[in-house]
């Protein structure tokens, strides 16, 4: 299923830094994109262990998949010769590899290499998030947890033909195995079943058939991008030679734009840096809308407050999200034709893919579902639910139950501008219905790793972070919920991960959409996780930069195809 990509909020910030110069590859800055991002690049570029979207985008210059989504949001062959050929049945897939692909090393792209990057993630030893790409495979359970020494499931009968066995039908197989994973150098690292060590613990080397390699990369100030020489594109295409993501600002990344020191900044969301840019000259931008939302989300673990559903429900009920839209999204300063033509925010009815091609105009609010729990702001419906639960108001104006004081700690990420906002509303709803609410900060890097990590579920309560989907599919919901690594509430519901189950294995498109609208209903009744935004996206950049067609699942990494630079 398409994967969720982690980013920090709207505007979690790493220090202001400048990029060294880079010693490779063009020095010629008229030929240099220069992205600014506000978030420092982790450095696990592996396709197979990745996180961040930011990490991500170096991932897409570099690697391919068999499929890639095109600025239409239509998936299309990438590292694939055409759209592979497909049993009757739903499971068998057939791929040819793109003639003359080649690694930037020089080496030539083969079956055996997309066999092997599938292998990683059915490994005993993977610790990354992306198996459950793998586990619909022929032979995954034997691999994974027998005695098998390959992963029978992916034949190569020669060198061009790589050919996936599905387990069972279901609905996402195309683009699980054409797009959900990026092919890797299977001769890169020593592989052994059983010890994925080396590559793991080398995660920013970077080995892609990609149209761009790695030049240079520096934790603080970003990284840089060379073409690959290798990489055979077609006439017109990838006409820009070197590209810089540069850790950025918050505060001063659009001056870095108005003074050319940065040629684009992606997937905006602020209102003023909107607005700031839709009035200068030089400065153009383009808007769609965002796959992805700004979540909180609960930890269900025993011993937490927020364990209780009826906790997650009043919380849910005492934010007033509408408020946070309509003054976080409201443009103070902007041209005219951005303040006509646009709705920045909106309120998501359920926490669900907003452009899944099935299900999105409910999330959206476009659609009603009449089994949806939505939680629109109501005190009074929050008090009442922690009553019929049986927390009760003390003395203090805090809520007890069986001696248990209701307290919720929240982890925040620093500069965070949607927390700015957001916590100060909060702290007075949440407090009105008797939660005394606990409060941690740490840098965007740091929550992800403890959200991550069931060993540190006892460091919080509630998070807030940004989730960004990378396809059409309404197969992200299997990965939030269930026995996955992006479960971090760790909620487990039979009806819901049947209902879950349903909507997925199957190859009939309305069966799968009846279950999937059940998942969701069941899926807002649960609240484990609280959209508190959806929104359209922009990507502000200088008017020298042409031809930059981005989309809902196209981002500017993936449309540098047909990109260019005037002078």
């Amino acid at each position: 299923m398409k994967k969720r990509r982690m980013i920090a909020g709207l505007a979690s910030i790493a220090m202001a830094t400048t990029l060294v110069a880079c010693s490779s590859g063009s020095s010629d800055k008229s030929n240099t994109l220069t992205v600014g991002v506000n978030q420092e690049l982790n450095g696990v570029f592996s396709p197979a262990y990745y996180s961040s979207s930011y990490d991500g985008y170096a991932i897409d210059l570099v690697y391919e998949p068999l499929l890639g989504y095109n600025a239409d949001n239509e998936l299309v062959p990438q590292l694939a010769q055409d759209m592979p050929e497909v049993s009757d049945d739903g499971l068998t897939y057939t791929f040819k590899i793109r003639e003359g692909a080649k690694f930037s090393d020089g080496t030539p792209v083969t079956s055996k290499d997309v066999k092997y990057s599938f292998t990683l993630l059915a490994d005993p030893s993977y610790t990354g998030r992306f198996a459950i790409n793998a586990e619909n495979i022929v032979g995954y359970k034997e691999y994974n947890q027998g005695d098998a020494e390959e992963l029978s499931g992916i034949e190569t009968p020669d060198d061009e033909t790589v050919i996936f066995h599905a387990a069972e039908p279901r609905i996402d197989n195309l683009v699980t195995f054409g797009n959900n994973m990026k092919v890797m150098s299977a001769s890169q690292f020593d592989y052994k079943k059983g010890d994925t060590s080396e590559i793991e613990s080398s995660t920013s080397e970077m080995l892609g058939s990609g149209p761009y390699k790695l030049n240079s990369y520096d934790k603080s100030s970003g990284a840089s991008f060379v073409r690959n020489e290798n990489y055979e594109a077609k006439d017109g295409e990838y006409s820009i030679d070197k590209v810089i993501i540069k850790t950025t600002d918050v505060q001063t990344e659009v001056d870095e734009l108005k003074s050319g020191s940065v040629d684009l900044l992606p997937q905006t969301i602020e209102q003023q840096k909107i607005g700031t840019v839709s009035k200068e000259d030089d400065l153009t931008y383009n808007s769609y809308f965002r796959a992805g939302e700004g979540y909180i989300a609960f930890n269900a673990v025993d011993g937490h407050t927020t364990a209780d559903n009826a906790v997650r429900q009043a919380l849910s009920y005492a934010t007033d999200r509408q408020s946070f839209v309509d003054s976080y999204f409201k443009f103070e300063d902007a041209s005219d034709e951005v303040v006509e033509n646009t709705k920045l925010g909106y309120v998501p009815q359920v926490f669900w893919n907003p452009v899944s091609e099935n299900l999105g105009e409910y999330v959206r609010g476009e659609k009603p579902l009449d089994g949806l729990t939505v939680y629109n702001f109501d005190t009074e419906k929050a008090k009442a639910v922690l009553d019929a639960a049986g927390w009760k108001v003390g003395e203090d104006g805090y809520r007890y139950k069986d001696g248990t004081k209701l307290e919720v700690k929240w982890m925040l990420s620093k500069d965070n501008s949607v927390l700015e906002t957001l916590i100060p509303m909060v702290q007075k709803s949440w407090k009105e219905i008797g939660v005394d609410l606990k409060q941690t900060t740490v840098d965007f890097n740091t929550l992800i790793d403890t959200v991550q990590n069931p060993e540190k579920s006892s460091e919080w309560d509630v998070f807030f972070m940004a989730i960004g989907y990378t396809g059409l599919s309404d197969g992200d919901a299997n990965s939030n919920y269930g026995n996955t690594p992006d479960n971090y509430p760790q909620i487990h519901d039979a009806q819901l991960d049947e209902y879950l189950r349903k909507g997925m294995y199957t190859n009939d498109a309305e069966t799968s959409k009846e279950n999937y609208l059940k998942a969701m209903e069941r899926a807002s009744e649960v609240d484990a996780y609280l959209p508190i935004y959806g929104n359209q996206y922009f990507d502000l950049y200088n008017k020298r930069v042409k031809n930059l067609k981005t989309s809902s699942v196209h981002s500017w990494a993936q449309a540098m195809d047909q990109a260019s630079l005037e002078n």
